[in-house]
């Protein structure tokens, strides 16, 4: 089985875990993207089936997952992105970080980045952290990113309020390194690793 760009229906039924059939139907209905080749033969690209399966839910699998590791910063405090965005980078260089100033750009950033882990403030002009955390979590394709609510205050009704939301983590800033290592640890795939410990000095 292929996972090039174009892929034949079998190759789609596979990792759709349908029959081939099935996926001629969805192209013929038109919800599955897909084009015929000069010979005839059906072809759907990887862009388009992805789409497919996050829209409607469907779990990736391995082969099609994107091996990112990606993380957003949605928070209208432009010095907090920088302190955030430089301890992310200087401990995980490996990270790519892209970041929203309010809770509508959030909606795009996420559908767009596909971000493993979302650090989001909670009071923000326009739409709230509440209210996006929300509409992240009514979506399943989703499910499998981190929500760490990032707040200058935080209540115990407040916190008991995002859990219920589906927020995995709740941060009163200023936070430490130390208090995101595990989040990186738990959302981010591995092989993204932090420096190298200190070598230990020799026995006298």
């Amino acid at each position: 089985m292929t996972t090039s760009d174009d892929m034949s229906t079998h190759d789609v039924a596979k990792l759709c875990g349908v029959a081939p059939r099935t996926v001629l139907r969805w192209v013929d209905a038109g919800v599955l993207p897909g084009y015929q080749t000069g010979g005839g033969r059906r072809r759907i690209r990887r862009s388009d089936l992805l789409e497919f399966m996050r829209t409607r839910g469907m779990a990736l699998p391995g082969e099609l997952a994107p091996d990112r590791r990606r993380v957003a910063i949605v928070d209208d405090d432009r010095l907090h992105v920088q302190l955030l965005t430089r301890m992310l980078t200087t401990e995980y260089p490996g990270l790519e970080i892209e970041s929203a100033a309010d809770g509508f750009a959030a909606g795009a950033l996420v559908f767009d980045f596909r971000p493993n882990l979302i650090f989001l403030d909670l009071v923000m002009p326009g739409m709230d952290g509440f209210e996006v955390c929300r509409r992240i979590r009514a979506d399943p394709s989703f499910d499998d990113v981190g929500i760490v609510v990032v707040t200058g205050h935080l209540t115990d009704a407040w916190r008991q309020r995002l859990a219920e939301l589906g927020a995995d983590e709740s941060l009163v800033k200023p936070f430490r390194r130390r208090d995101i290592q595990p989040l990186l640890q738990r959302f981010v795939p591995e092989g993204l690793q932090g420096p190298a410990p200190a070598a230990a000095p020799p026995e006298p």
